[in-house]
């Protein structure tokens, strides 16, 4: 399951391994004294721990499996044989060997109930096996106890645990909480996105005196956007205060960024951050100044694409194509995505940006390039990225005639509703099913659930003209939006202004 496995993988190495130096000893029976049996097999755990830490999973579950064997074990200090049941635990999870790693982690939460990496590692394995809940109410449980958990935990598991979380509010508002009481900051950015999703539960959930501290920490445009947009804030905002006005709030967020970057000057990240930055305020040929330098390092080769920082490497360069692309230079556009592409996402093939220029290529009506983009990503996919591969596929064979196969994307989008996030209704303005297309926009708008997402589509903003293949997608749906019916729907539980942004992305 992408997105929950690698996260406490730095921490749990770094705080095994930490003071230790590796010297060659093993436990012999035979010529030792206990307490020279005890060093030895001490040492031999933080070497198996090591092995484990440079690669070689395998041969470390291996070690550990022996070591934990001896009759020796019940002569550590109980910190040990738990720090070695969970570096176990851990071992076991890379190898996707479940029971194993259930087995070890069992045994050290039978030492320490509330040992926070052992409660994380079964919270992951739970995920992994398909129990959701169980598995975020241990993650939670787990980040309760122990802040040094947090800067394993970025955006993209947070989404994650929002689309596997879907109808159990409760669960995603409780992690959501947590996160926020711990004042999580990835990459240094308040993640004012989250932020609003939890508001959003708080309010549903009847906790509506939290909500006026939970936007206290929202001041980016989108954000503010969306809170204007939903009449379920009135209480809470003042649109006519400055704080509120998502323009300003657009050159208050770009310009924290500068700061915050000024702290950091060589982390990609934090042009990453920037240019979308700029992307929202329409500021294109900045963003593309920003990138330059990494583009033309990418483009002379210099830049591995597994770098430690591909993944925002990626971001960057996907950034800098969204604004050739507004800038009308869409042979260059592609070919920066084409590189984006090229590096990894934590150490894997970054799904994201394959896709990403697979829909842009069924945008631009090249289907069978559509079709064998999307196809190198292969099938590990979070619910979100398989919707976006679907509605690729949809489009892609639209294009050339197959509705057979066009017809069984669109069948797999219909039945996962709750994950595709607007493709249904993309499917049925593709279909030029406006009726059908009301309707479900109107279901969106009543869901407390996606009635924010919804009403932030609806928001008039800046665009460029759009790609070939979405100009009639575009046009059918604004005259979605203005039927009477939807409107009466809008107009009940929020509203569509007309603002000087751009949204962030494509």
């Amino acid at each position: 399951m992408p997105g929950l496995h690698r996260h406490p993988i730095a921490l749990l190495i770094a705080l095994t391994l930490a003071g230790t130096a590796p010297v060659h000893a093993t436990p012999d029976s035979r010529a030792a004294t206990t307490e020279e049996q005890t060093r030895a097999l001490q040492q031999a755990l933080r070497e198996a721990a090591q092995q484990g830490a440079q690669g070689d999973t395998l041969g470390a579950l291996v070690a550990f499996e022996r070591l934990l064997a001896e009759p020796g074990l019940a002569t550590l200090p109980a910190d040990d044989r738990t720090e070695a049941y969970v570096v176990a635990g851990w071992i076991a999870l890379q190898l996707s060997q479940p029971a194993a790693a259930r087995s070890y982690l069992g045994s050290a939460r039978q030492l320490a109930p509330e040992e926070p990496r052992a409660l994380y590692l079964l919270g992951v394995l739970e995920s992994e096996q398909g129990h959701h809940v169980e598995g975020a109410r241990l993650i939670t449980r787990s980040l309760r106890q122990a802040d040094t958990f947090l800067p394993e935990v970025g955006f993209a598991m947070a989404g994650t645990q929002g689309q596997l979380l879907r109808g159990h509010d409760t669960e995603y508002r409780d992690f959501l909480q947590v996160l926020f009481d711990r004042n999580w900051k990835p990459d240094g950015i308040e993640p004012t996105d989250f932020w609003r999703l939890l508001a959003v539960l708080q309010i549903q959930s009847g906790q509506s005196d939290l909500v006026a501290a939970t936007l206290e920490r929202i001041d980016s445009p989108m954000e503010i956007l969306a809170l204007r947009a939903d009449k379920r804030f009135d209480r809470y905002i003042d649109r006519n205060n400055p704080r509120f006005d998502p323009v300003q709030a657009a050159q208050r967020h770009l310009d924290a960024l500068r700061v915050n970057a000024l702290l950091a000057p060589d982390q990609p990240s934090a042009l990453v951050h920037i240019s979308q930055a700029m992307l929202v305020l329409g500021q294109h040929e900045e963003v593309l100044a920003v990138t330059e330098p990494m583009a033309s390092a990418v483009a002379s080769a210099r830049v591995p694409p597994n770098i430690d920082d591909a993944g925002d490497i990626a971001w960057l360069l996907n950034n800098r194509a969204i604004a050739q692309r507004r800038l009308g230079d869409i042979d260059a556009a592609l070919a920066t995505l084409e590189a984006a592409a090229q590096f990894k996402q934590e150490g894997q093939t970054n799904i994201s940006q394959w896709l990403n220029l697979a829909a842009w290529q069924a945008a631009l009506l090249q289907p069978r390039k559509a079709l064998e983009t999307s196809a190198r990503v292969g099938d590990n996919l979070s619910p979100y990225g398989e919707a976006v591969q679907q509605w690729v596929r949809f489009s892609a064979h639209r294009q050339l005639g197959d509705t057979e196969q066009a017809d069984r994307a669109k069948a797999w989008l219909k039945d996962h509703a709750d994950n595709a996030d607007g493709y249904v209704l993309e499917t049925l303005l593709y279909d030029n099913a406006l009726d059908q297309a009301a309707a479900d926009l109107i279901a969106r708008l009543h869901s407390t659930e996606t009635r924010s997402d919804a009403l932030l589509s609806v928001q008039r903003l800046r665009t460029v003209p759009p790609l070939p293949g979405d100009v009639e997608q575009e046009r059918r749906w604004w005259q979605v939006v203005e039927r009477a019916d939807v409107q009466a729907a809008l107009k009940a539980i929020g509203r569509s202004e007309q603002h000087a942004l751009f949204r962030p992305g494509g």
